[in-house]
């Protein structure tokens, strides 16, 4: 998590005792450092950036959050905002140095210009399996979509925690829609297809987070519109069954399906797709999925 901090510098001319404004060029030397080690700079287990990511950067707290008094920027002061992250569980004071026009560096740490920020890094929260809420959704089925295309039905699934809503998520081992040496759009996203008797499929679905939208959902034109990520700060599956008129799709597919997701505040977490009850019921787990984890052949 990041957490920011203001550095309120006002700068006076010696010669004529008057202020005068720093380029942005002068404020990009401000740097912020260790005030107990000074003018050692923030690094390695603390580090610092002038970008902010996506998270929230506060956790929740029956106190009351400081609100940073940037009364100082009258008058001529101005600022530069720093975002601070460390992997410490610890406190750090942090100032801030610059070196002036005649090379000397001047720092916060210590008189003339005593000042600091206290930091407090916290374990980062983590997640296993209980923590995981797994909501399957309704199941929407139809026939004659296509002329391939004898029955289908899809649900969805909509993975939550019981800590912190998630904010995004990154995924491995899926379907681009490339695979096998020919393009086929409807199988972007797929994470695992399994062939049954009869010229059916079941074929499952992990969808990138974002707002709610329709994907075609299928194999080549077999396929039928899926609304996806209609459930807020949840990830989205899709498990589709289809009945195919005049062809079997013989070989199976399983990859890898790993995510990592990450909550409000960044603490991110990793998990599987899994496939139980014959292939026909997605599940996560905490390892890769094998043809174990089924109890059948995958």
């Amino acid at each position: 998590m990041q957490v920011p901090v203001i550095v309120v510098i006002k700068t006076i001319d010696p010669d004529t005792n008057t202020s005068y404004q720093l380029s942005e060029s002068d404020l990009e030397t401000i740097k912020l450092i260790d005030y107990d080690d000074p003018p050692t700079e923030l690094s390695g287990s603390w580090s610092y950036s002038t970008t902010e990511n996506e998270f929230d950067h506060s956790l929740p707290s029956t106190k009351k959050a400081l609100q940073p008094n940037l009364s100082l920027t009258d008058g001529g002061s101005q600022k530069k905002r720093y975002w601070v992250t460390t992997t410490k569980v610890e406190n750090k004071r942090v100032a801030a140095s610059i070196k002036q026009p005649n090379g000397i560096v001047v720092h916060t740490a210590g008189d003339p210009y005593d000042s600091k920020a206290t930091l407090t890094g916290t374990n980062v929260v983590t997640y296993k399996l209980d923590d995981i809420n797994l909501r399957k959704g309704d199941t929407t089925s139809g026939t004659g979509e296509t002329v391939l295309l004898q029955e289908w039905s899809h649900t969805n699934y909509y993975l939550t925690t019981n800590k912190y809503p998630l904010r995004k998520a990154d995924f491995n081992g899926y379907n681009l829609g490339t695979d096998h040496g020919a393009e086929d759009s409807a199988l972007e996203y797929a994470t695992a297809y399994f062939s049954s008797s009869g010229n059916k499929s079941d074929i499952f679905f992990y969808w990138p987070m974002g707002p709610e939208e329709t994907r075609a959902a299928g194999r080549g034109t077999a396929k039928v519109d899926v609304t996806v990520n209609d459930e807020s700060n949840a990830l989205c599956f899709t498990h589709m069954h289809v009945g195919i008129f005049d062809w079997r799709w013989f070989l199976d597919y399983i990859g890898e399906g790993q995510f990592t997701f990450y909550d409000q505040f960044g603490n991110p977490d990793t998990f599987w797709v899994g496939y139980k009850d014959s292939h026909t019921t997605l599940e996560i787990l905490d390892h890769q999925y094998t043809s174990d984890d089924d109890g059948d052949d995958a």
